[in-house]
């Protein structure tokens, strides 16, 4: 068996000790597989440089790699460790990923360990060390996650969804990173929160506020389906995803490194935006969903505009294999989306008007 699991390898990582009868370097060798051992135990007393090297051995081995263990609960434990940092993962996803993929190999200690090394959704983080681009910030009261994006060549930058009472804040990032904030983006009109865009905007008047044209919410400027919004030497693509409201779009963002979508409320981690009031349309959702996202490369971060569980992002690939009100068809999902019975937002009746003005009402 190990021999011609071995024929299909190029890598082969061994993390128990080499002394274990279940290793066979030879064997793997004589077919050509790179054999590399790093024995480690899920424990606190464990030291940074050992796991440091097993995520650099899991990143560098040649494809197709066998991660091998006496019982799959290291060698899971050594993938999700790569994961986390290749994915930008804080606990939440690492946990719902095991369940996901029924890991049930993975022990409970041994989960415990992983995420006490991961970060919890904090503001300001790197989402993924390969594209420092994009970081992510988190309104705690309204579960709010927040986008700042920089061209790291002109340190021009843009706010993606901001929140009224975290502007301060937001203005000090940017004060900190030394970065020009060029543009405030709102994915659609808000109903939870009002954006802190029309009040930087009188801070700062260089600063254009954007929204789209299909929201009919006043901005400098509207934008529609297959425009770009150009800062520095990138650009987002804007993509109408309307159905959690008309006026909903997804930006796609391509640096050199990585492919992010900012979803605003149309995809969640594992959900979705609900569709019972402000235009709302299961039937419509579902379709762009499936067109305009489900259509990006699977490894594309999903930058969802709002997390309750503390999970900070996800997948093009993961959202297609385990989003399970959006792996039903369609007639299935419409039927839940009209059941959900949920309460209307706390701030409805503040938000909605506020961000129709642009988060600035208007003088008596």
């Amino acid at each position: 068996m190990v021999e011609k699991l071995a024929e299909e390898c190029k890598g082969w990582l061994y993390v128990n000790p080499e002394s274990d009868p279940h290793f066979m370097p030879e064997k793997i060798k004589s077919k050509g597989s790179k054999v590399e051992v790093c024995p480690f135990k899920p424990s606190k007393d464990l030291s940074p440089e050992v796991v440091e090297k097993l995520v650099t051995l899991v990143d560098e081995m040649p494809r197709p790699l066998m991660i091998q263990c006496t019982s799959a609960n290291r060698a899971a434990v050594a993938l999700l460790l790569w994961m986390a940092k290749e994915r930008g993962y804080t606990q939440g996803p690492a946990e719902l990923l095991v369940k996901d993929l029924s890991l049930d190999t993975v022990r409970p200690e041994a989960l415990e360990w992983l995420t006490s090394r991961l970060p919890e959704v904090r503001t300001g983080r790197i989402i993924t060390a390969k594209s420092p681009e994009v970081r992510q910030l988190f309104d705690e009261e309204t579960s709010t996650l927040t986008y700042l994006v920089t061209c790291p060549e002109t340190s021009e930058a843009v706010l993606i969804d901001p929140v009224l009472e975290q502007k301060d804040r937001d203005l000090q990032v940017l004060k900190e990173l030394n970065l020009k904030l060029k543009y405030v983006i709102n994915t659609h009109c808000h109903a939870d929160h009002i954006t802190s865009g029309g009040l930087i905007r009188k801070d700062m008047p260089e600063v254009k506020t954007i929204i789209s044209e299909a929201s009919g919410a006043k901005a400098d400027m509207h934008i529609k389906h297959g425009d770009t919004i150009s800062f520095g030497k990138l650009q987002l693509e804007v993509r109408a995803t309307p159905g959690h409201t008309d006026g909903c779009v997804t930006f796609i963002l391509k640096t050199k490194t990585a492919s992010f979508a900012f979803t605003g409320d149309t995809l969640l981690i594992r959900g979705c935006g609900r569709t019972d009031f402000q235009q709302g349309n299961p039937r419509l959702l579902y379709q762009n969903v499936y067109e305009q996202i489900f259509t990006l490369p699977g490894e594309t971060f999903i930058c969802p505009g709002h997390d309750y569980k503390g999970r900070g992002v996800s997948s093009v690939e993961e959202e297609r294999r385990f989003n399970p009100r959006l792996t039903k068809s369609v007639d299935e999902f419409a039927e839940l989306m009209d059941n959900l019975g949920l309460a209307y937002p706390k701030k409805i009746d503040v938000a909605v008007p506020g961000n129709m003005m642009c988060g600035v009402q208007d003088d008596p």
